[in-house]
C-alpha cells in the first residue's frame, strides 16, 4: 500500500513538474507575436471597453450577467504591454502593467486605455501570482481581430460547445445526462457568458474536459486513469483561470465520471480521491508558480501568495465563520431570484417529480446508494461558500455560477435513482 502512495506521489509531482515546464514554454512562444496589430485591434474596441468601466451588467438588474470588464482590461494589457526593460521570462513570471492614477489608482480599464493612447503611466505594478495562461490564446486571437470580433466568435463557439455536449451524450445513448446538462447550464448565466474573456475561462476548460469524457470514458476508466484525469484538470484550472469560479471543472466532470460508471462500486472514495487529486493539481500547479517566480526572478510571489490565501479563505466581513457563510449564501442565490429562474426551476422540479413518480416501483438500494453520492457532489458549493468566504462575499456577481454544479448533480442524482442509463 504505501508503494502505492509513494508512486502516486511521485507521479503527481512528475505531472506538475512537465506542466510547469510547457506553461512557460507556452507563453514564451507567444510572446514572440508583434504587439504592434494586438494594440491596434484593442484600440478598435476601446468604446466598447470605456462603455463597460463600471459595473455595466448585459442585461439591467440582473448582476450575474456582469461582463467583467474589471478583469478582462487586466488580461488586455497584459497581452499587449511591453516590459521594456524587463525580460520575457521576468515578464512571463512576474506579469507587469503600467498603471493610470485615475480612480483609485487600482482602474485597469483606465490604465489600458491610457496605455494604448501613449500616455505616460506614474508606476508599473505587478500581477504574478497568476499564470496568466489565457494569453496562449488570446495574444493569437488579439493579433488577428478585435475584441468586438473576438466576442462574437465567442458567442458562437460556446453554443457549438454545449451542442457538441448534447449530441456527444446522445451518441452514447445518454439522454438523460445530456438533458440534465442541458437544464443546469442557464445557471451559469450562460446567455451572458460570451461578453465576458475572464468569466468564459473555466466553461471552456468545464466543455472540454466533458467531451473527453464523453469520448474516451471507457479508456481513462480501464487503465485507471480518472486520478490524473482530475490531477490535470486541476492544472488547467489553475494554468489558464483568474479565481472566478473554478469548482465548476471539478464539479461537472465529477458528475459525468460518477454516472457513467455503470458498475457503481465505491462511488463515494471515487468522489474523494478524485476531489483531492484536482485539489493537488489545482493548489500544487498555483504554488509552483510561486516558486519558479521566487526562483528566477528573485519576487516575493509566494509571501504574496499565502498572504492572498489567508485573505480569501477569511470570514465575510464583521462576522464569524458560520454567520458569515449564511450571508454569502443569501448573497449568491440572490443573483437567481428573478422571476427567469423561478419558472426554469419549477419547471425542473415538476419534470424530476413525473420522472419520480413513473419509476417509483423500481428503485433498488442499490440505485439509491449510487444516487446519493451525487447529493454529496451538489453540496460542494456550500462548502466552498463555507471555506472561500471572503472571495465569495466580494465577487458573488460571478462566483453564484458554481451553483451550477448542484443543479447538475441533483438531477444526476433523480436520473441514477431511477435507472435513467439511457
Amino acid at each position: 500500500m504505501y508503494r502505492n502512495i509513494f508512486v502516486k506521489i511521485r507521479d503527481c509531482m512528475i505531472l506538475l513538474c512537465i506542466g510547469a515546464l510547457l506553461g512557460v514554454a507556452g507563453l514564451y512562444l507567444v510572446y514572440c507575436i508583434p504587439t504592434a496589430p494586438m494594440k491596434e485591434h484593442i484600440r478598435d474596441s476601446i468604446p466598447m471597453i470605456k462603455k463597460e468601466f463600471e459595473h455595466f451588467n448585459v442585461v439591467e438588474g440582473y448582476p450575474g450577467s456582469l461582463p467583467g470588464n474589471f478583469t478582462d482590461c487586466l488580461m488586455l494589457e497584459h497581452a499587449v504591454y511591453d516590459p521594456g526593460e524587463h525580460t520575457v521570462l521576468e515578464q512571463i513570471l512576474n506579469m507587469y502593467r503600467g498603471e493610470s492614477s485615475e480612480g483609485d489608482g487600482w482602474s485597469p480599464g483606465h490604465s489600458l486605455v491610457d496605455y494604448l493612447e501613449g500616455k505616460e503611466q506614474p508606476r508599473e505594478v505587478e500581477y504574478a501570482r497568476y499564470w496568466h495562461g489565457y494569453l496562449l490564446v488570446l495574444k493569437p486571437l488579439l493579433y488577428m481581430t478585435s475584441v468586438n470580433s473576438i466576442r462574437v466568435m465567442s458567442s458562437a463557439i460556446q453554443l457549438i460547445l454545449v451542442g457538441l455536449v448534447v449530441s456527444a451524450c446522445g451518441r452514447r445513448r445518454e439522454f438523460f445526462l445530456g438533458t440534465a446538462f442541458l437544464l443546469s447550464i442557464p445557471f451559469l448565466y450562460y446567455f451572458s457568458l460570451y461578453t465576458s474573456l475572464s468569466l468564459s475561462i473555466c466553461f471552456y476548460l468545464t466543455m472540454g474536459l466533458i467531451l473527453v469524457q464523453l469520448k474516451a470514458d471507457e479508456k481513462i476508466r480501464n487503465r485507471g486513469r480518472y486520478g490524473e484525469f482530475f490531477l490535470i484538470a486541476g492544472m488547467l484550472t489553475a494554468y489558464f483561470d483568474f479565481l472566478t469560479y473554478p469548482l465548476i471543472t471539478l464539479g461537472f466532470p465529477l458528475c459525468i465520471c460518477m454516472y457513467l460508471d455503470k458498475k457503481g462500486e465505491k462511488l463515494f472514495q471515487k468522489v474523494l480521491c478524485y476531489s483531492v487529486e484536482w485539489g493537488i493539481g489545482y493548489l500544487g500547479y498555483w504554488a509552483l508558480k510561486w516558486v519558479i517566480a521566487d526562483i528566477l526572478t528573485g519576487s516575493h510571489v509566494i509571501l504574496n501568495g499565502l498572504q492572498t490565501i489567508f485573505i480569501r479563505n477569511s470570514s465575510a466581513s464583521g462576522q464569524n465563520r458560520v454567520t458569515g457563510f449564511f450571508s454569502v449564501l443569501k448573497q449568491n442565490i440572490s443573483v437567481y431570484c428573478n422571476w427567469g429562474f423561478f419558472l426554469l426551476a419549477a419547471g425542473i422540479g415538476i419534470w424530476l417529480l413525473c420522472v419520480l413518480w413513473k419509476q417509483r416501483k423500481n428503485r433498488s438500494k442499490h440505485a439509491i446508494a449510487q444516487s446519493s453520492v451525487f447529493i454529496w457532489i451538489a453540496a460542494y458549493p456550500f462548502l466552498w461558500f463555507l471555506l472561500v468566504q471572503n472571495h465569495s462575499e466580494q465577487h458573488w456577481m460571478y462566483t453564484c455560477k458554481i451553483l451550477s454544479v448542484t443543479v447538475f448533480a441533483l438531477i444526476c442524482s433523480v436520473g441514477r435513482l431511477c435507472n435513467k442509463q439511457g
